[in-house]
């Protein structure tokens, strides 16, 4: 079936819309570049990299931009900390960004924008704004949308401005707005703020707010009403919400025919916390009231110090509960980063452990502290299951490359099994990005060709089959695909460095263990082994030698 996605906008499923026949134009919300990044910030770099893969592999051509916020308030304020150039905070979070998301095996957009390369383009959209009325300068040099008059303001996050409160307006009225929910589309320039966070425009110097970005960006690479606009749900309100707005009124079109929001990953903050009654009592309201306590934010250290640094008698029930669970957040966020994360667990195999929940869903992250350090049973669950998967390819190619065929007599046994598991995949895939349905049929295969490699004569045409299925599936999702002892090598070195294992000790018993055997002393090779085993050290004896892992 044709592809199908759930549009944000609509709150409807509908066919994958098509600008251009054959193509599709996909712009997605990239990252801010002050700091590394976190599981959720991973989330969005790999559901919409499995959905380019989909359709390129379904023979479509994808236009896929996924931006770099490098101009931006709090990218000057760690400049300003460190003192050093904006430039180089942005330069240098990059480039950790491509080696985060590298390491969860996504492939770089087609395009990756960059603000700093667009002012021209964002200064003439904010003119265009001026000029139909839908903005206004402020004798400070500021530049501000008026959500007046945008008659469909909210239309995305289905939300009611008069219901909402200052916050969201991206800062207090009387700063030189008209009205509280207006936000800034051009920022005048700070005195203690460098060279390299100003640009020259017809109001003073400065450089531009968030939201205007990702209008000039978008439409400078893929036009007016290209096709899909995706990004974290932490963005419909205000981000999506206020680009919308600045972009319809200059382009008198929609800014994307669809929206495709992911769920967040949420933090099970309550297990295995020492929560007083009162806490676990308001909690519910909280969560309810202010749905970033559900997940993890780069912004919660900042917050914790804010309200710890408050006079204790103005601290209401709730501020202290709210304190109580931003220090539990902060506990988790340490691991939440992506890159420290890494140092505990695979980047695939966060990758799978992602896919493994519908895109729309969210996503439990859990972790138990042990003595030995922090324990995560799902991403380590799902690292063991990619270790079966990389198993399963060198056992086929194995079994293929070593002529252990049967004669192609009769009808092959399983190559209308292979066949029909990709289509039910595919149609996983067709069905608003399943990839957790995906999932069944992609065990399956690897189930059926594990079985494949264990018949003594399997029928050619079978093992050719099961090759075919595993290259596209594994194409498609981004999982398994790669190099079998890259994979198995990067897990080994890290499991021994963090359970500080000596691996030229680990060599030297193998090589004992060897020597042991060849002069047919296998009571001694046996006590080796087991030695080698009480480390979590897994033996593979083969013809060229024995190679050993962590497992």
């Amino acid at each position: 079936m044709p592809f199908r996605l759930h549009d944000s906008l609509t709150n409807a499923l509908l066919p994958l819309p098509e600008r251009t026949p054959g193509e599709t134009s996909l712009y997605v919300c990239g990252p801010t570049v002050y700091g590394y990044i976190h599981v959720g910030n991973a989330r969005p770099a790999v559901v919409f990299d499995v959905l380019v893969r989909h359709l390129e592999r379904g023979g479509r051509i994808v236009r896929y931009v996924r931006n770099f916020t490098d101009v931006d308030d709090k990218i000057i304020q760690v400049a300003v900390e460190n003192g050093e150039e904006p430039r180089a905070v942005s330069e240098r979070f990059i480039a950790a960004y491509r080696d985060d998301t590298a390491s969860l095996g996504c492939r770089p957009p087609w395009a990756e924008p960059r603000v700093s390369e667009h002012i021209p383009a964002i200064v003439a959209h904010v003119e265009a704004l001026i000029a139909k009325g839908f903005a206004y300068a402020t004798p400070d040099g500021d530049v501000y949308y008026d959500t007046a008059k945008f008659a469909d303001y909210g239309k995305l996050s289905r939300r009611d401005l008069r219901a909402q409160d200052a916050e969201r307006g991206r800062g207090k009225a009387g700063d030189g707005k008209r009205g509280e929910f207006d936000f800034a589309l051009w920022k005048s320039a700070k005195p203690h703020e460098p060279a390299g966070a100003r640009w020259p425009s017809p109001w003073g110097e400065g450089r531009p707010g968030w939201h205007i970005e990702c209008s000039a960006m978008s439409h400078a690479l893929l036009g007016d009403g290209f096709d899909v606009h995706g990004g974290g749900p932490d963005l419909k309100f205000p981000h999506h919400e206020n680009e919308i707005a600045q972009s319809e009124p200059v382009y008198g079109a929609p800014m994307a025919r669809s929206w495709m929001h992911n769920g967040f990953i949420e933090v099970d903050i309550e297990k295995n916390a020492s929560f007083s009654d009162e806490v676990l009592a308001l909690l519910p309201a909280l969560k309810e009231a202010d749905p970033e306590l559900r997940k993890i934010s780069k912004s919660d250290g900042r917050r914790l110090a804010e309200l710890r640094a408050r006079d204790a008698s103005t601290l209401t029930p709730e501020d202290r509960a709210v304190i109580a669970v931003l220090e539990r957040k902060v506990q988790f966020g340490q691991w939440f980063q992506l890159r420290r994360l890494r140092e505990r667990v695979d980047g695939e195999a966060v990758r799978l452990w992602i896919l493994g929940t519908h895109y729309r869903a969210p996503l439990s992250f859990d972790l138990s502290e042990t003595a030995d350090g922090p324990v995560f049973p799902a991403l380590d669950q799902a690292e063991k299951r990619l270790e079966y998967l990389y198993d399963t390819r060198v056992k086929l190619a194995a079994k293929i490359a070593s002529g252990g065929r049967g004669p192609a007599s009769g009808k092959p046994a399983l190559v209308a099994t292979f066949e029909k598991l990709v289509r039910d995949f595919d149609a996983a895939l067709d069905d608003d990005l399943n990839t957790a349905g995906a999932l069944d049929p992609f065990g399956q295969v690897f189930g059926a060709a594990n079985k494949l490699c264990d018949t003594k004569k399997p029928d050619p045409r079978d093992l050719d089959a099961a090759d075919a299925a595993i290259d596209h599936l594994t194409a498609v999702l981004g999982l398994a695909e790669g190099d079998p002892e890259a994979f198995f090598a990067r897990v080994t070195a890290r499991r021994v460095k963090t359970r500080n294992l000596d691996a030229a000790h680990i060599d030297d018993l193998v090589r004992q263990r060897t020597a042991a055997r060849e002069g047919r002393e296998f009571l001694r090779a046996d006590e080796l082994r087991a030695e080698l085993t009480a480390l979590g050290i897994e033996l593979r004896d083969g013809a060229s030698g024995t190679a050993w892992r962590a497992v």
